[in-house]
Parts: structure tokens; C-alpha cells; sequence
């Protein structure tokens, strides 16, 4: 037995609010996935990432609202663009979040990798080119403290706790590659479970579309014979 008109009508205007309120949450992810491109001298693909997941909110928010209007107009045609769109709208949520999970597996160690060899021949020819990681990730040299060891450069005080070198345990050990491939790893994992999220909850919108589109053509055809 499926649900009722009203039951179904309420529903979806209440996913299509969630939705709207995620679609804002997930533009504004984007924003700060695109500042934090914006401070990283790394090209590694993160602005195109940020504005990927900005225009996806975007889409997700425009999707929503005319949602809300098909359910309050109780409109069969625009039921059924709104179910279509969710449609699209899943399968383009599937590509990007199969995209991000092969970024997981290929693109980091492929690019941050290549991109902190640049920026170690900076290193090398003008100190502090790895400062901005090292403070910000707490991290030392590419690979780890040997890195500068091997250079006979003392080690920077970006290195450092509090910049004291002068207590060995203030002393970053990790390496800022592998710091920073963690921390694109934990966006691209937030992102694919938020998409995942975002996918069966539509599939749930769209079942619901169509269980009020029924209802509303039920009623339509009960109305006509009355005529």
C-alpha cells in the first residue's frame, strides 16, 4: 500500500528542504576548498575540485526549490521534470564520486608528489619555499627531517613546536607530502560520503515524486468521471 497524497507531498517538500540546506552546505565547502587552492602553491587540481563541488551545490539547491514548487503546485508535468533531473542528477553525483575515488588511489601520489619535487628545487635555491606546509601541517621537509639533513641545512624553525628547536620533542618528524596527501585524502573521503548520502536520499525524493504524481493523476481521472 503506498502512501497517500498528502503524506507523499509533505515528505518531499521536507527532503527537497534538507536537500536545499546541503546543496548550501556543499557550495560553501566549494568556497573554502577554492580559498585553501587559492594559498597552496601545489597544482593539484584542488580549484577545479572547488568549483566542481560549488556548481553541484548550485544544481542541487536550483533541483530542490523546483522540487518544493512541483509538490505545492501538486503539477504532473513538473513532477516529472523534477524526477528526470533527479535522474541526472544521481548519475552525475555517481560520476564525480567515482572520480574522486579513483583521485584517492591515482592522482595523489602522482601529482602532490610531483608538485613537492618542484617545490623542494625552490627549497633548494631560496629557504622558506616550504614554509607555508611546514607551518600549516606541522610537518618537515618533503619526506622528513633528513630531507635538510642531507643538504646540510639546519633545520628551519617552521619545523618546530612554538618554533623552538632547541627540545628535540618540539620537532616535527612527518614528512608535509604525506601530511598533505592525508589531508586531500579526508576531503575526498568527506566529499564521497556526503555524495553517497546525497544519492540514496534523491533515489527516496524521486520515489516520492512519483508515488504524488500517481496520486495526483488517480485523482485527476476520479474527478473526470464525476464530470
Amino acid at each position: 500500500m503506498g502512501l497517500g497524497k498528502t503524506t507523499a507531498k509533505h515528505l518531499l517538500l521536507l527532503l527537497n528542504f534538507i536537500f536545499t540546506l546541503l546543496g548550501i552546505v556543499l557550495i560553501a565547502f566549494g568556497i573554502f576548498v577554492l580559498v585553501s587552492a587559492a594559498n597552496n602553491n601545489i597544482d593539484h587540481g584542488e580549484s577545479l575540485a572547488g568549483g566542481l563541488i560549488i556548481t553541484l551545490g548550485i544544481i542541487i539547491v536550483v533541483i530542490s526549490i523546483f522540487g518544493c514548487l512541483a509538490a505545492i503546485h501538486e503539477s504532473r508535468k513538473k513532477l516529472i521534470v523534477y524526477i528526470i533531473s533527479v535522474i541526472v542528477l544521481i548519475l552525475l553525483q555517481l560520476i564525480l564520486a567515482a572520480t574522486a575515488s579513483q583521485g584517492t588511489k591515482d592522482g595523489l601520489s602522482g601529482s602532490v608528489h610531483d608538485g613537492f619535487e618542484e617545490l623542494w628545487k625552490y627549497e633548494l635555491k631560496e629557504p622558506g619555499a616550504l614554509a607555508y606546509y611546514e607551518n600549516w601541517l606541522h610537518c618537515c621537509g618533503v619526506n622528513n627531517t633528513d630531507d635538510y639533513h642531507r643538504i646540510q641545512h639546519d633545520i628551519p624553525r617552521t619545523c618546530c613546536k612554538d618554533r623552538n628547536c632547541q627540545i628535540v620533542d618540539n620537532i616535527y618528524t612527518e614528512g608535509c607530502q604525506s601530511k598533505f596527501e592525508s589531508y586531500l585524502s579526508g576531503k575526498l573521503l568527506m566529499f564521497s560520503v556526503v555524495s553517497w548520502i546525497l544519492i540514496i536520499g534523491e533515489i527516496f525524493g524521486a520515489v516520492l515524486a512519483w508515488m504524488l504524481y500517481s496520486s495526483v493523476k488517480n485523482e485527476s481521472r476520479r474527478n473526470l468521471r464525476w464530470m
